[in-house]
Protein backbone atom coordinates (compact mmCIF):
# COMPACT_ATOMS: atom_id res chain seq x y z
CA UNK A 1 0.00 0.00 0.00
CA UNK A 2 2.91 2.44 0.99
CA UNK A 3 5.41 3.77 -1.54
CA UNK A 4 8.97 5.09 -1.07
CA UNK A 5 9.62 7.30 -3.91
CA UNK A 6 12.98 8.74 -5.29
CA UNK A 7 11.66 12.58 -5.91
CA UNK A 8 8.94 15.02 -5.57
CA UNK A 9 8.39 14.36 -9.48
CA UNK A 10 5.37 13.33 -11.81
CA UNK A 11 1.58 12.68 -10.16
CA UNK A 12 3.16 13.52 -6.87
CA UNK A 13 4.57 16.89 -7.82
CA UNK A 14 1.05 17.57 -9.31
CA UNK A 15 -1.15 16.18 -6.57
CA UNK A 16 0.88 18.31 -3.51
CA UNK A 17 0.53 21.02 -6.12
CA UNK A 18 -3.15 20.83 -6.33
CA UNK A 19 -4.12 20.76 -2.76
CA UNK A 20 -5.59 23.69 -0.44
CA UNK A 21 -3.98 22.49 2.69
CA UNK A 22 -1.23 20.74 4.31
CA UNK A 23 0.56 19.74 7.64
CA UNK A 24 3.50 20.20 9.27
CA UNK A 25 5.19 17.91 12.45
CA UNK A 26 7.95 19.19 14.40
CA UNK A 27 9.50 18.80 17.45
CA UNK A 28 11.98 19.74 20.55
CA UNK A 29 14.92 17.55 21.24
CA UNK A 30 13.84 17.37 24.83
CA UNK A 31 11.90 14.07 25.87
CA UNK A 32 9.13 16.28 27.58
CA UNK A 33 8.99 19.00 25.30
CA UNK A 34 5.92 19.84 23.39
CA UNK A 35 5.75 18.29 19.90
CA UNK A 36 3.92 20.36 17.51
CA UNK A 37 1.42 19.89 14.47
CA UNK A 38 0.12 23.28 12.40
CA UNK A 39 -2.22 23.14 9.35
CA UNK A 40 -0.76 25.51 6.49
CA UNK A 41 -2.41 26.37 3.44
CA UNK A 42 -2.70 29.90 2.31
CA UNK A 43 -3.09 30.08 -1.38
CA UNK A 44 0.20 30.93 -3.32
CA UNK A 45 2.19 30.44 -0.47
CA UNK A 46 3.65 27.07 -0.63
CA UNK A 47 5.65 24.99 -3.48
CA UNK A 48 7.89 22.31 -4.76
CA UNK A 49 10.59 23.87 -5.66
CA UNK A 50 12.56 21.39 -7.38
CA UNK A 51 12.46 17.22 -7.19
CA UNK A 52 13.91 17.55 -3.28
CA UNK A 53 13.12 20.92 -1.93
CA UNK A 54 9.33 22.01 -0.94
CA UNK A 55 9.11 25.47 1.05
CA UNK A 56 6.43 28.08 2.08
CA UNK A 57 5.76 31.48 2.98
CA UNK A 58 5.36 31.59 6.60
CA UNK A 59 2.93 34.15 7.90
CA UNK A 60 3.06 35.63 11.40
CA UNK A 61 0.40 33.67 13.60
CA UNK A 62 -0.02 33.22 17.72
CA UNK A 63 2.65 30.83 18.19
CA UNK A 64 6.28 30.02 16.08
CA UNK A 65 6.74 26.42 17.73
CA UNK A 66 7.74 24.76 14.20
CA UNK A 67 10.85 28.10 13.59
CA UNK A 68 11.83 27.40 17.18
CA UNK A 69 11.88 23.03 16.37
CA UNK A 70 13.47 23.41 13.11
CA UNK A 71 16.42 26.31 14.20
CA UNK A 72 16.83 23.49 17.11
CA UNK A 73 17.20 20.59 15.24
CA UNK A 74 15.98 20.66 12.05
CA UNK A 75 13.61 17.58 12.25
CA UNK A 76 10.52 18.50 10.34
CA UNK A 77 7.32 15.85 8.05
CA UNK A 78 5.06 17.33 5.83
CA UNK A 79 1.80 15.59 5.07
CA UNK A 80 -0.32 16.39 2.11
CA UNK A 81 -4.39 14.01 1.98
CA UNK A 82 -6.59 14.42 -0.81
CA UNK A 83 -9.83 15.35 1.04
CA UNK A 84 -11.16 15.17 -2.87
CA UNK A 85 -10.93 12.80 -5.51
CA UNK A 86 -9.12 9.24 -5.01
CA UNK A 87 -7.60 8.60 -1.91
CA UNK A 88 -3.77 9.36 -0.76
CA UNK A 89 -1.76 10.53 1.36
CA UNK A 90 2.05 12.32 0.62
CA UNK A 91 4.65 12.60 3.27
CA UNK A 92 7.71 14.82 3.33
CA UNK A 93 10.53 13.66 5.60
CA UNK A 94 13.48 16.12 5.47
CA UNK A 95 15.50 18.58 7.62
CA UNK A 96 14.17 22.40 7.41
CA UNK A 97 15.86 25.58 7.60
CA UNK A 98 14.28 28.98 8.68
CA UNK A 99 14.97 32.10 6.24
CA UNK A 100 13.72 34.88 7.95
CA UNK A 101 12.37 38.23 6.52
CA UNK A 102 15.49 39.98 7.62
CA UNK A 103 18.15 37.67 5.77
CA UNK A 104 20.09 38.39 2.58
CA UNK A 105 18.25 35.09 1.11
CA UNK A 106 14.83 35.88 2.22
CA UNK A 107 13.83 37.98 -0.97
CA UNK A 108 14.61 35.76 -3.87
CA UNK A 109 12.87 32.93 -1.97
CA UNK A 110 9.78 34.97 -1.56
CA UNK A 111 9.61 35.53 -5.46
CA UNK A 112 8.51 32.43 -5.64
CA UNK A 113 5.30 32.77 -3.56
CA UNK A 114 2.08 35.90 -3.79
CA UNK A 115 2.56 38.67 -1.78
CA UNK A 116 1.34 38.38 2.12
CA UNK A 117 1.14 40.38 4.90
CA UNK A 118 3.04 39.75 8.21
CA UNK A 119 5.26 37.06 6.48
CA UNK A 120 8.30 36.47 8.44
CA UNK A 121 10.09 33.81 6.94
CA UNK A 122 10.70 31.21 4.07
CA UNK A 123 10.60 27.51 5.72
CA UNK A 124 12.75 25.50 3.29
CA UNK A 125 12.67 21.34 3.76
CA UNK A 126 15.64 19.39 1.94
CA UNK A 127 13.39 16.07 1.30
CA UNK A 128 15.46 13.31 2.62
CA UNK A 129 12.52 10.73 1.65
CA UNK A 130 9.41 10.74 0.27
CA UNK A 131 6.46 8.36 0.72
CA UNK A 132 2.52 8.15 -0.29
CA UNK A 133 0.14 5.67 1.70
CA UNK A 134 -3.41 4.69 0.28
CA UNK A 135 -5.42 7.19 2.19
CA UNK A 136 -8.49 4.74 2.38
CA UNK A 137 -9.31 6.29 6.48
CA UNK A 138 -9.38 9.99 5.32
CA UNK A 139 -12.77 11.35 4.69
CA UNK A 140 -14.17 12.71 1.68
CA UNK A 141 -14.43 16.60 2.16
CA UNK A 142 -15.76 19.16 -0.72
CA UNK A 143 -13.42 22.44 -0.76
CA UNK A 144 -15.94 25.45 0.43
CA UNK A 145 -13.55 28.36 0.29
CA UNK A 146 -10.01 30.50 1.35
CA UNK A 147 -10.78 31.96 5.06
CA UNK A 148 -9.82 35.83 4.01
CA UNK A 149 -8.76 36.67 7.34
CA UNK A 150 -4.93 36.39 8.39
CA UNK A 151 -3.82 38.45 5.74
CA UNK A 152 -6.37 41.36 5.84
CA UNK A 153 -5.74 41.46 10.16
CA UNK A 154 -2.11 41.87 9.45
CA UNK A 155 -2.19 44.58 6.43
CA UNK A 156 -4.08 46.55 8.90
CA UNK A 157 -1.74 46.16 11.44
CA UNK A 158 1.32 46.92 8.78
CA UNK A 159 4.90 46.00 8.98
CA UNK A 160 5.97 48.05 12.63
CA UNK A 161 2.82 46.59 14.11
CA UNK A 162 3.27 42.96 12.99
CA UNK A 163 6.64 43.07 14.10
CA UNK A 164 5.25 44.28 17.71
CA UNK A 165 2.86 41.59 17.71
CA UNK A 166 6.11 39.03 16.85
CA UNK A 167 7.72 40.17 19.89
CA UNK A 168 4.89 39.87 21.96
CA UNK A 169 3.61 35.89 20.62
CA UNK A 170 6.57 34.66 18.74
CA UNK A 171 10.09 34.93 20.89
CA UNK A 172 9.69 31.83 22.30
CA UNK A 173 8.24 28.34 22.24
CA UNK A 174 6.23 26.96 24.42
CA UNK A 175 9.45 25.21 26.09
CA UNK A 176 11.39 28.36 26.02
CA UNK A 177 12.97 27.79 23.36
CA UNK A 178 14.34 30.56 20.46
CA UNK A 179 11.78 31.09 18.12
CA UNK A 180 11.23 34.16 15.70
CA UNK A 181 13.21 36.57 17.80
CA UNK A 182 14.43 38.38 14.31
CA UNK A 183 13.24 41.39 14.91
CA UNK A 184 15.28 44.26 15.13
CA UNK A 185 14.95 46.00 18.76
CA UNK A 186 16.79 49.36 17.72
CA UNK A 187 13.12 51.34 17.94
CA UNK A 188 13.57 50.02 21.53
CA UNK A 189 16.22 51.87 22.63
CA UNK A 190 15.31 55.34 22.87
CA UNK A 191 12.55 57.70 24.68
CA UNK A 192 11.17 58.42 20.85
CA UNK A 193 10.96 55.42 19.72
CA UNK A 194 9.11 53.64 23.00
CA UNK A 195 6.41 56.72 22.81
CA UNK A 196 6.30 55.55 18.90
CA UNK A 197 5.63 52.06 19.95
CA UNK A 198 3.14 52.96 23.07
CA UNK A 199 1.07 54.94 20.51
CA UNK A 200 0.98 52.33 17.90
CA UNK A 201 0.06 49.62 20.28
CA UNK A 202 -2.63 52.16 22.10
CA UNK A 203 -3.99 52.49 18.46
CA UNK A 204 -4.56 48.46 18.34
CA UNK A 205 -6.91 48.70 20.89
CA UNK A 206 -10.59 49.44 20.03
CA UNK A 207 -12.12 52.05 22.84
CA UNK A 208 -8.35 52.50 24.03
CA UNK A 209 -7.47 55.36 26.38
CA UNK A 210 -4.66 55.62 28.92
CA UNK A 211 -5.58 55.47 32.44
CA UNK A 212 -4.90 57.57 35.08
CA UNK A 213 -3.62 54.89 37.36
CA UNK A 214 -3.04 51.01 37.11
CA UNK A 215 -1.43 48.32 38.42
CA UNK A 216 -1.09 44.61 38.96
CA UNK A 217 -1.38 42.71 42.16
CA UNK A 218 -0.80 39.28 43.52
CA UNK A 219 -2.42 38.13 46.39
CA UNK A 220 -3.76 41.93 46.56
CA UNK A 221 -0.11 42.93 47.07
CA UNK A 222 0.90 45.68 44.30
CA UNK A 223 4.58 45.48 44.20
CA UNK A 224 4.22 48.94 42.22
CA UNK A 225 1.36 51.43 41.90
CA UNK A 226 1.59 54.18 39.03
CA UNK A 227 0.28 57.31 39.96
CA UNK A 228 -1.92 59.27 38.78
CA UNK A 229 0.22 61.68 35.98
CA UNK A 230 2.72 59.47 36.03
CA UNK A 231 4.41 59.28 32.67
CA UNK A 232 4.74 54.97 32.57
CA UNK A 233 1.64 54.81 29.77
CA UNK A 234 3.94 51.87 27.75
CA UNK A 235 3.39 49.41 30.24
CA UNK A 236 -0.43 50.37 30.01
CA UNK A 237 -0.57 49.81 26.17
CA UNK A 238 0.94 46.24 26.85
CA UNK A 239 -0.83 45.19 29.52
CA UNK A 240 -4.01 46.50 27.62
CA UNK A 241 -3.14 44.79 24.66
CA UNK A 242 -2.42 41.01 26.51
CA UNK A 243 -5.28 41.46 28.27
CA UNK A 244 -7.81 42.51 25.38
CA UNK A 245 -9.05 45.76 27.66
CA UNK A 246 -9.67 49.19 26.85
CA UNK A 247 -7.87 51.07 29.89
CA UNK A 248 -11.22 51.59 31.26
CA UNK A 249 -11.62 51.21 34.82
CA UNK A 250 -12.05 47.51 36.17
CA UNK A 251 -10.43 44.88 38.13
CA UNK A 252 -9.48 42.07 35.70
CA UNK A 253 -8.13 38.64 36.38
CA UNK A 254 -4.46 37.67 34.89
CA UNK A 255 -3.19 34.85 33.98
CA UNK A 256 0.38 33.41 34.38
CA UNK A 257 0.35 33.00 30.96
CA UNK A 258 -0.90 36.28 30.49
CA UNK A 259 1.59 37.94 32.71
CA UNK A 260 4.49 36.02 31.50
CA UNK A 261 2.90 37.46 27.77
CA UNK A 262 3.30 41.15 29.54
CA UNK A 263 6.53 40.57 30.67
CA UNK A 264 7.97 39.47 26.92
CA UNK A 265 6.46 42.32 25.47
CA UNK A 266 7.82 44.67 28.13
CA UNK A 267 11.02 43.17 28.56
CA UNK A 268 13.15 44.97 24.85
CA UNK A 269 12.05 48.16 26.55
CA UNK A 270 14.83 48.09 29.08
CA UNK A 271 17.08 48.89 26.45
CA UNK A 272 16.31 52.13 27.09
CA UNK A 273 18.41 53.55 29.56
CA UNK A 274 17.22 57.34 29.94
CA UNK A 275 13.99 55.95 32.31
CA UNK A 276 13.46 53.18 34.96
CA UNK A 277 11.29 50.23 34.37
CA UNK A 278 9.44 50.00 37.57
CA UNK A 279 6.88 48.28 35.80
CA UNK A 280 8.72 45.48 34.70
CA UNK A 281 10.35 45.04 37.45
CA UNK A 282 7.23 44.24 39.65
CA UNK A 283 5.94 41.94 37.17
CA UNK A 284 9.07 39.62 37.16
CA UNK A 285 8.68 40.02 41.03
CA UNK A 286 5.30 38.78 40.93
CA UNK A 287 6.97 35.82 38.23
CA UNK A 288 9.28 35.14 40.93
CA UNK A 289 6.81 35.04 43.69
CA UNK A 290 4.16 33.10 41.79
CA UNK A 291 7.43 30.32 41.20
CA UNK A 292 8.45 30.56 44.86
CA UNK A 293 4.56 30.18 46.58
CA UNK A 294 3.53 27.51 43.61
CA UNK A 295 0.96 30.00 42.27
CA UNK A 296 -1.27 33.05 43.56
CA UNK A 297 -3.86 35.27 42.48
CA UNK A 298 -2.77 38.21 39.78
CA UNK A 299 -5.32 40.86 39.14
CA UNK A 300 -4.90 43.85 37.12
CA UNK A 301 -6.60 47.45 37.96
CA UNK A 302 -7.42 50.08 35.56
CA UNK A 303 -8.67 53.48 36.73
CA UNK A 304 -9.17 55.58 33.62
CA UNK A 305 -10.56 58.75 35.33
CA UNK A 306 -9.85 59.87 39.37
CA UNK A 307 -13.47 60.81 39.16
CA UNK A 308 -14.60 57.37 37.80
CA UNK A 309 -16.22 55.34 41.02
CA UNK A 310 -14.42 52.41 43.16
CA UNK A 311 -15.68 49.13 41.16
CA UNK A 312 -13.69 46.75 43.89
CA UNK A 313 -11.53 46.46 46.71
CA UNK A 314 -8.66 46.37 45.22
CA UNK A 315 -9.56 49.22 43.28
CA UNK A 316 -10.00 51.12 46.66
CA UNK A 317 -6.40 49.30 47.54
CA UNK A 318 -4.47 51.23 44.40
CA UNK A 319 -6.65 54.94 44.99
CA UNK A 320 -5.43 54.86 48.72
CA UNK A 321 -1.96 53.96 47.69
CA UNK A 322 -2.04 57.09 45.71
Amino acid sequence: MGKVHAAITGRLRDFIEAQHVFFVATAPLAADGHLNVSPRGIPGTFAVLDERTFAWLDGTGSGSETIAHLRENGRITVMFCAFEGPPNIVRLHGTGRVVGVYDEEYDALAAHFTELPGARAVVVVDVERVSDSCGFGVPLMSFVGDRDLLPPYFERKGVKGSADYRRRKNRTSLDGLRAFDDDPLDEWSTLEGLAAIRERLGAQIDGWEFPASYAVAVDGDFPHVNQPGGVHKLPAAVLGTVLKHDGSTATLEVSRQQLDEAITTLAPAAACTDIDHPNLAAWRAIAERLDAHGGGTVTAVFVRSVDDPVGSELDAALRAAW
